[in-house]
């Protein structure tokens, strides 16, 4: 006869409170982070409706902009969601094929255009192209992720650096933004699921989805990422590698 170990209820109790806490944090980060850009889409909309008669060009602008890059964080965060629960649920599959590295990054730059239009970007790639063997879906969103990030904690006037490079079959992407850098106490937690960087005045940032689906990707292209500071310490660098 089999006897069972004795339970440990206090810690089944600890266990419990944990996943109770987890899931308000979790909860109370979707809702705000849903709700914030929503209602900031709807009050520009109000506005401009309510007094489009009475405004001038530019603030009809303002407004109808202000609603825009509202929605685009919208998106963002939903896009987010949906990939997370993509990578949980193993439905994300591989389809790698022959590309040109210049043409994925062209690709990627425009399809962000709308996020990194204020930013000064900088492109360099060793050679100047080169072909690469990829899922070009997967790696342009870790690429566009790292972008946005870097955009988005960069300084008032964003200064990015992108610079990508073939040694042998290994491809490494590095993109540098000219931000307050990281934490090396934070370093190692960035890419955990929902963990948001605070800055030097303890105020989070960020909804915590991007860098772990970037970190999900490179796990599927059988590559990493990972970060470190500027040796200037102005700023963050993110590399990403793999065999292409």
């Amino acid at each position: 006869m089999k006897i069972k170990p004795p339970r440990d209820d206090h810690q089944l109790h600890s266990s419990s409170l944990e996943r109770e806490r987890l899931h308000r944090n979790i909860l109370s980060l979707v809702s705000h982070d849903l709700k914030t850009p929503l209602a900031c889409i709807i009050g520009s909309l109000q506005i401009h409706e309510r007094t489009k008669d009475k405004l001038s060009p530019d603030k009809k602008n303002i407004l109808i902009n202000t609603a825009l890059e509202e929605a685009y964080r919208l998106d963002n965060f939903v896009t987010n969601i949906l990939d997370m629960a993509k990578f949980e649920s193993n439905a994300v599959t591989l389809k790698k094929e022959l590309y040109s590295m210049e043409w994925l990054m062209e690709d990627c730059l425009i399809l962000l255009g709308h996020r990194l239009r204020e930013c000064d970007v900088h492109v360099r790639a060793i050679p100047a192209a080169f072909p690469i063997t990829t899922d070009s879906t997967l790696l342009i969103r870790a690429m566009g992720i790292l972008l946005d990030n870097a955009a988005k904690f960069s300084s008032l006037h964003p200064v990015i650096t992108v610079e990508y490079e073939k040694i042998g079959k290994q491809v490494l992407i590095r993109i540098e933004d000219n931000g307050p850098g990281i934490p090396e106490s934070q370093q190692a937690e960035i890419f955990s699921k929902y963990t948001q960087f605070i800055t030097p005045n303890h105020h989070p940032i960020g909804t915590g989805l991007g860098l772990p689906i970037c970190w999900e990707i490179m796990r599927l292209l059988d590559g990493t990422v990972s970060v470190a500071n500027r040796a200037d310490s102005k700023g963050a660098v993110f590399t990403l590698s793999f065999a292409g």
